[in-house]
């Protein structure tokens, strides 16, 4: 279709010639403009200033030739098409001037053809601009999917691919060029086949797929990709290719495994906290009961047994703490204490649970210096180190522990990052494994990052170990060679000797009792008459009661003779809370003594229930359970005898 205003340039010195020729184009567009030039100053103005649907020029002019205003004409307005109109040009001039970029050349005594010749022109030039335009929006396009931050993959019926955008090599390491021609499989590899199959075998059926895939990039790396496939469709409807949306979801994937290891290790550390309420009210009657049976006991035998009981509940014990350690970040205090008597249990540990082909070598000074530390921690520490060390060699080696006493001068606390000066005791855990990569290496001190099998490993050894050692103001080193193994040097403050708990403490008489009133409240009727033979044996008097209605009821008949209160924290009816507050309301000056086997929480459980009242806030003394008998009865000596 024509446009409804025709513009043409005409290049014409006859006269008659352009007279002719605007005569023949009024009669088929009458509304037709055409501008007739002869000069090559006005034609060159006219490139410049006009907008022109055609330019039809003369082949030999008398000041100007054909070729060259073909040429002008393709440099300054090149989507302008161009027609030669002569009397003179021959066949192979025009071929030549056809391959220059003329459209097409009438005769002049043919001019019938002219007309015919502008319409078909003009009809192919339209038509290529549309197609110019499609390119250009087409290339647009392809360019923005070229940097959308999906991968889009567009791949024929037999799987291999015709598309695929700068996303994509972004995402999977292979560019266009390398990836288009190639199938799935020549990209990814068989183990991707099986994935690849059943999503396109939905596709075909349903006409889309939703699913996550596992893929390993160019690299090998793994991941997580959100995949949405569409089936496409020819224009008889028939399918013939499937265009693939990926969305890499790897660390969303890690985020939510992080909260569900979170949520996980927040339930474990709740049933943790049951479990150990029950035990230590199981191992405290045992850890009364072994020093009253050994003063009734004679005989090497006898006696040997009741010590491997009190050792086997004390190792129970201090089970159950280091699994409340973990759990809730429990375990008690800071306190001096000497590390070799740690890396010996931990040592017999590794001898009897370790695999018999990795061999222990213990390097020990014996006079190393204390530190003030939280042992069940350090213990984790070190167990941590040596389970990872174990894990590095399952075809057997070597395991190094190694302590020493090192002081740091300025110097040497620069090379070592988070290092600083002064007296440190040095724990070494050393192995001859497979040493830790440079990829791993990076990531390694991330928590929940692994790179054991699922089931394997939580991620949270390292991490807990760094956690643990920067609390105790203390730093770690790692020196590591890959098929070599690796070192790990925790570095920790040293503190003065002189407050060293003694592994062998001087044993003293316990203190006793003159006939003082103790009322001993616990549901836990073993507990209760331990606790109670305990004190009456050291000259004191005790009342018994089994829940706190019970102890209310003798509370108020002896109010004025009790000296002091020792119950449970946790109890039905009345817990110890809400009884030392009955109690205090009777007699204000009653002393209370909490015991508990379980975690006392000092802060709101994160869902809005209320915090529960700290031992401390109402009560004189506190008994974590199992204690043994000395610990009660320093105890309640100190709290009926307080220091002046």
């Amino acid at each position: 279709m024509a446009p409804k205003l025709m513009r043409i340039l005409h290049l014409e010195d006859n006269p008659g010639d352009a007279a002719l020729v605007r005569e023949l184009v009024v009669a088929e567009w009458p509304d037709a403009d055409i501008r007739a030039v002869s000069t090559p100053f006005a034609y060159t103005g006219e490139l410049h200033l006009g907008d022109y649907d055609l330019i039809l020029s003369d082949f030999t002019l008398t000041a100007f030739n054909g070729m060259d205003a073909l040429r002008l004409a393709k440099q300054r307005a090149p989507e302008i098409p161009f027609m030669f109109l002569s009397g003179t040009i021959g066949e192979d001039r025009a071929i030549e001037a056809l391959q220059a970029g003329a459209e097409d050349y009438v005769i002049k005594d043919r001019m019938k053809r002219l007309i015919p010749a502008i319409h078909r022109v003009l009809r192919e030039n339209e038509e290529r601009r549309k197609r110019l335009q499609a390119e250009r929006q087409i290339r647009e396009q392809a360019e923005m999917l070229n940097h959308a931050t999906e991968a889009l993959i567009i791949t024929d019926l037999a799987n291999r691919v015709v598309y695929w955008n700068g996303g994509a090599g972004r995402l999977l390491g292979w560019t266009g060029d390398e990836a288009l021609g190639k199938s799935a499989v020549q990209l990814f590899g068989p183990s991707m086949l099986a994935q690849l199959e059943s999503a396109n075998a939905t596709t075909d059926e349903q006409g889309e797929w939703h699913g996550e895939i596992q893929f390993r990039d160019r690299q090998g790396g793994a991941l997580i990709v959100e995949t949405r496939q569409t089936l496409i469709r020819d224009e008889a409807g028939r399918p013939k290719a499937r265009l693939s949306i990926l969305s890499d979801v790897t660390e969303k994937k890690r985020l939510e495994e992080q909260f569900l290891r979170a949520q996980r290790m927040e339930n474990i550390g709740l049933l943790s906290a049951g479990i150990a309420h029950d035990l230590n009210n199981m191992l405290a009657p045992i850890l009364m009961a072994a020093p009253l049976l050994r003063e009734a006991v004679t005989g090497a035998g006898p006696l040997r047994l009741l010590e491997i009981l009190e050792q086997s509940a004390e190792r129970g014990a201090a089970l159950v703490r280091q699994i409340l350690a973990f759990s809730h970040g429990a375990g008690g205090g800071h306190r001096l204490i000497q590390v070799k008597h740690l890396l010996r249990d931990i040592a017999a540990v590794i001898e009897s649970t370790f695999p018999k082909a990795i061999r222990l070598e213990e390097h020990r000074s014996g006079d190393l210096w204390p530190i003030q530390a939280n042992p069940t921690q350090i213990h984790q520490v070190v167990l941590n180190l040596c389970v990872n060390a174990r894990d590095a060699m399952p075809q057997g080696g070597t395991l190094t522990l190694r302590t020493e006493n090192l002081v740091l001068d300025a110097a040497a606390a620069a090379g070592i990052d988070g290092g600083r000066a002064g007296a440190f005791l040095v724990v070494e855990v050393a192995d001859t494994g497979t040493g830790i990569a440079p990829e791993v290496l990076a990531r390694m001190w991330e928590p929940f990052f692994t790179t054991k099998e699922p089931g394997k490993g939580t991620g949270l050894g390292l991490s807990t170990v760094r956690g643990i050692v920067k609390n105790h103001e203390g730093f770690v080193t790692l020196h590591t060679v890959v098929g070599e193994g690796a070192r790990f040097r925790i570095y920790l403050p040293a503190a003065e000797a002189s407050q060293t708990d003694s592994a062998h403490p001087h044993s003293k008489a316990l203190p006793r009792g003159s006939g003082e009133l103790i009322l001993v409240v616990d549901d836990e009727q073993y507990i209760r008459e331990m606790t109670a033979t305990m004190l009456t044996s050291h000259g004191y008097r005790a009342l018994l009661a089994a829940d706190g209605t019970e102890a209310v009821m003798l509370f108020g008949r002896q109010a004025e003779e009790i000296r002091l209160v020792v119950t449970d924290l946790n109890m039905p009816n009345l817990d110890g809370a809400l009884l030392a507050a009955a109690m205090k309301r009777i007699n204000p000056d009653v002393k209370i003594l909490v015991m508990s086997g379980g975690v006392e929480r000092t802060n709101g459980n994160g869902h809005g229930q209320r915090a529960s009242p700290r031992p401390q806030d109402f009560a004189a003394g506190f008994l974590p359970k199992p204690f043994k008998p000395e610990k009660l009865l320093t105890t309640v000596h100190e709290l009926l005898h307080p220091r002046a």
